[in-house]
């Protein structure tokens, strides 16, 4: 067993149109001190998971109906409050999509990381600041002396989300939750929030759960891949499985969707039709049937199970049996 093992979760949302499942009975393994990539369109239940790990999501409307969450041994799932709070950012911390929502706009940046201190450590307000200054130094913000006083508002986005990266990791946690990390960044400070964050995983011996949509970022830094779809887990394997033989209809689009520049220099660009069904309207059978491009009738009333490609490789695809 792995240093986090999620079995079998199920959450549903209460909707307008009636209650849907966000995740589907989704089950994976993390190992430490491994990066494992969990990748999917918008809406197919990445972040919704994720809040789950560390029981943020807001209930209601949402609901975690069943399933396991086992780190070091106890299920998050039935800690108590006072537990709970010594599990997040002491043992497991998450770096969130957006650092300008996720940061407070009243506080400065050394009081916010500084708090972390504080609360887990029980320092003084001036050891927390000088603590505070060393991790945005070691995230390599410059002039950290300066910049502790700064507010959110007053940093570019790349510092923001290194601030956050300073924060999700000043108690050293043993698993780092990166939702979309590298979302609002330009392409150079995307490239270096990601390699800081591989520096840091090395450094603090931190697993590293990174969700994504983008399977480019993936490649270059995860170990191992989960792909969902509509709440469940389509495929899972090693990066070179994934890359090297795709085996789902929806990781082979997923992939065929990265833009390449073809020989005249223009940048050609394959999109998947259709969008992620919403969850009050689930396809039966493979949920993926509507988009895919190698459906069967059978497809569209049985509901593929994960079938064993290789000891490290499943796909839930029913051409797979």
């Amino acid at each position: 067993m792995g240093i986090l093992s999620v079995k079998d979760l199920v959450i549903t949302f209460e909707t307008p149109e009636g209650l849907g499942r966000a995740v589907d009975g989704i089950s994976f393994e993390l190992e430490v001190n491994e990066t494992l990539g969990i990748v999917g369109e918008s809406g197919c239940g990445k972040t919704v998971t994720a809040l789950s790990i560390l029981r943020l999501l807001s209930e209601p409307p949402g609901k975690i109906e069943s399933g396991e969450i086992i780190f070091e041994g106890n299920d998050i799932l039935s800690m108590n409050n006072k537990d709970l709070r010594k599990l997040r950012g002491n043992k497991i911390a998450m770096i969130f999509q957006e650092p300008m929502t996720a940061l407070n706009p009243v506080f400065t940046i050394g009081s916010q990381v500084g708090e972390v201190f504080q609360i887990h450590e029980n320092l003084s307000k001036k050891e927390a600041r000088e603590k505070a200054i060393e991790m945005l130094k070691q995230v390599g913000i410059p002039d950290p002396e300066v910049r502790v006083d700064s507010y959110p508002h007053q940093l570019s986005g790349g510092m923001r989300q290194r601030a956050m990266i300073a924060m999700a990791l000043s108690l050293s946690p043993s698993i780092l939750i990166a939702d979309e990390p590298t979302t609002a960044l330009d392409v150079t400070v995307q490239a270096q929030i990601l390699e800081l964050m591989d520096r840091l995983k090395e450094s603090f011996d931190t697993a590293i759960i990174l969700i994504t949509h983008d399977l480019g970022v993936v490649a270059e830094n995860a170990q191992r891949v989960v792909v969902m779809y509509a709440g469940k887990v389509v495929e899972d394997g090693k990066v070179e499985d994934i890359f090297n033989n795709p085996s789902h209809p929806y990781t082979q689009c997923l992939i065929a969707s990265i833009p390449t520049v073809s020989g005249n220099g223009k940048e050609k660009l394959q999109e998947i039709p259709g969008i992620v069904p919403p969850l009050h309207d689930r396809p039966s059978g493979c949920a993926f049937h509507p988009r895919c491009p190698k459906v069967i009738d059978e497809c569209k009333t049985t509901e593929p199970a994960l079938y064993k490609i290789s000891e490290t490789h499943h796909s839930a695809c029913l051409l797979l049996r």
